[in-house]
């Protein structure tokens, strides 16, 4: 059977990164095609060139055979294409049956919809009442009412209970009766192997391979994490009594996490983006007051206190939006200033050395600087600059080189006088660096490690 949609060598290339490298995809109509890969595997960007959001650097398109430009996410609309994100077009204070008719699709042909997928649409609820696999089924429908052949479901299951990825999934399989073409984007294993006809796994930006029925998930793990070629690093680390720790510590989608850093630890917090990393980072790090559980620095608990008592006792943040933590607007000195009291210029022109920061002076903004140099400003600041006690931080190796994340380490094993939890993207990173690792999925922290590392374990409780 001839794909109904097909993307043949697609290359997407942003500052510094290939995104996507030559990769060819295609789907057919009446399949659930899988698309398989762990964080920064190019799953989510070969969607948004597919949707329009952006234009590829290379490759081809075609949609019914026919070579086709989607110039813009309406032109993709108009191609019959639609995009079931996290992020639904809903407005919370309206009714389902308003939101439909806002969105110009007829309510009575909604419901025929609905019906036909086995789900009942609430209209007379209001949006902010449903529960997010409610949420999302009204967006199946209105994709559907909208005449659309192809659905794009990027990470469809994130945000939803095991009772609703049960019944997304029997949806997802109703579509593909329907005649649909559905692509099936995640980075669970087990739910892609329930749903898909065929599944596609890529790593770092490349297609590693095409799989057709029936499945072994070992293969399927293998090639996600093909990458890490050490199955097992053991530690010789010398690492000490606790010197920080959570206990059952809850926010709005973290729930009673228990983390521990011991006394020249590094210690890794993996997971797949939107599971509640960057709230847990920011609850340890005191930036954000938990709902319940409590933090215990020595012994003594800080649980609720202010942001700045943290900064007193040596907890250094550095999260994930540097707009956190840089005053953009300002200068790079007026930048480094916030952490510095007395010779600052000379210890800046030191930290620029150090860690080969590129601006052109010191007067220079803050957000004329590249991303790199942005996180690099950050970490001299925070790291070689103040010498925290304990080190709390969000992806710091996102957007550096490798000999600039060489760097970091070694400034974190020098400078930080107690000990590091640190969230990563990447399980290679983190077998090689982290003493101790913990893997959160949906809010929860699933498992935690200990030396040797064993990728498979750590693997699958990712991506279960």
């Amino acid at each position: 059977m001839e794909p109904l949609l097909s993307a043949v060598g697609i290359r997407k290339v942003f500052p510094g990164v290939v995104a996507l490298d030559g990769v060819s995809f295609d789907v057919r109509r009446g399949e659930v095609h899988g698309l398989l890969g762990e964080n920064g595997a190019g799953k989510s960007t070969l969607i948004a060139v597919l949707y329009g959001v952006y234009m590829p650097d290379g490759g081809e398109i075609y949609i019914n055979g026919r070579r086709t430009l989607i110039k813009s996410p309406r032109h993709a609309a108009g191609l019959g294409i639609s995009v079931i994100s996290q992020h639904f077009a809903l407005v919370d204070t309206l009714t389902v049956e308003e939101n439909l008719k806002l969105s110009g699709i007829d309510v009575e042909t909604a419901v025929n919809i609905g019906r036909e997928l086995g789900v009942e649409i609430p209209l007379d609820k209001y949006v902010g009442e449903l529960a997010v696999g409610e949420k999302q089924r009204v967006e199946i429908v209105k994709a559907l009412a909208r005449n659309s052949e192809i659905l794009l479901m990027d990470e469809p299951t994130a945000l939803l209970s095991p009772k609703e990825v049960k019944a997304l999934l029997s949806i997802v399989r109703r579509l593909a009766e329907m005649g649909k073409a559905v692509v099936f984007v995640t980075h669970k294993i087990r739910e892609t192997v329930e749903a898909a006809d065929r599944i596609t796994v890529l790593r770092r930006g490349r297609r590693v391979g095409t799989y057709e029925r029936p499945f072994d998930e070992g293969v399927l793990l293998e090639a996600m994490f093909q990458g890490v070629v050490q199955r097992r690093v053991s530690k010789s680390s010398s690492i000490g009594d606790v010197i920080y720790r959570a206990e059952d510590l809850s926010g709005e989608r973290v729930r009673r996490a228990t983390v521990e850093v011991r006394r020249g630890e590094l210690v890794a917090v993996l997971g797949v983006a939107g599971n509640g990393q960057e709230e847990l980072m920011a609850l340890l790090s005191g930036f954000k007051k938990p709902r319940g559980g409590r933090l215990i620095i020595n012994g003594e608990d800080v649980t609720g206190r202010p942001f700045s008592e943290f900064l007193r006792r040596g907890v250094a943040y550095l999260p994930e939006d540097r707009g956190r933590a840089l005053a953009k607007e300002l200068s790079v000195l007026d930048n480094f200033k916030i952490r510095c009291i007395q010779g600052c210029m000379e210890k800046l022109a030191k930290a620029k050395e150090v860690l080969d920061i590129d601006f052109p002076s010191p007067s220079t903004r803050a957000a004329a600087l590249s991303g790199g140099n942005q996180q690099k400003l950050l970490l001299a600041r925070e790291l070689w600059l103040v010498k925290p006690y304990v080190l709390v931080a969000s992806y710091p190796t996102r957007g550096l080189d490798v000999d600039t994340a060489e760097r970091f380490y070694a400034l974190v094993k020098s400078a930080v006088k107690g000990g590091a939890v640190v969230s990563m993207e990447d399980v290679e990173e983190a077998v090689e660096r982290a003493d101790r690792i913990y893997v959160i999925s949906r809010g929860e922290i699933a498992a935690s490690f200990t030396p040797p590392f064993d990728v498979d374990e750590i693997a699958e409780a990712m991506t279960t």
